[in-house]
């Protein structure tokens, strides 16, 4: 009986190490390097990840031509045959990682609304909505960075 009774405390001692191994040999990162790459995964991507030059069909036409420029800054220089028009970055607006905003109001009562949505990093659809006095027009161009 007494043997019996030693090696059930023998077994009992031999489950407790084992358990207390499992334990401590958890394979979880505890350095806090997971939760840094969250913190990277969270932040909010800006305009200026699509930085470069974007070119595009613009309608009726049948070559590509350089239709803007993302600065690194943020800021988006359109181009166009009568020359190049400034858009600051504190007038562009991010509605999401992929789709921007930005707008261009005219003095005279006109504006303008670029949308840019990004389906990669080097793809995309550029939309124009212009509205002049009652007028309203848009035009949408696939874009490519190149």
């Amino acid at each position: 009986m007494k043997e019996q009774i030693k090696n059930f405390y023998l077994l009992l001692i031999i489950l407790s190490l084992i358990a207390l191994f499992s334990i401590s040999c958890d394979n979880k990162n505890k350095t806090g390097a997971e939760e840094v790459k969250e913190e990277v995964k969270k932040e909010e991507r800006t305009l200026s990840y699509y930085a470069g030059n974007w070119w595009g069909k613009a309608p009726g036409e049948t070559a590509e031509t350089n239709i803007f420029t993302i600065n690194t800054d943020g800021s988006i220089t359109l181009k166009s045959e009568s020359g190049e028009a400034i858009i600051p970055s504190s007038s562009v607006t991010r509605v999401s990682d992929t789709d921007y905003t930005a707008i261009d109001p005219d003095p005279e009562n006109n504006s303008v609304k670029y949308i840019f949505i990004f389906s990669s990093d080097t793809q995309g659809k550029f939309t124009m909505d212009a509205t002049v006095g009652s007028t309203a027009q848009s035009v949408t161009v696939d874009i490519t960075k190149k």
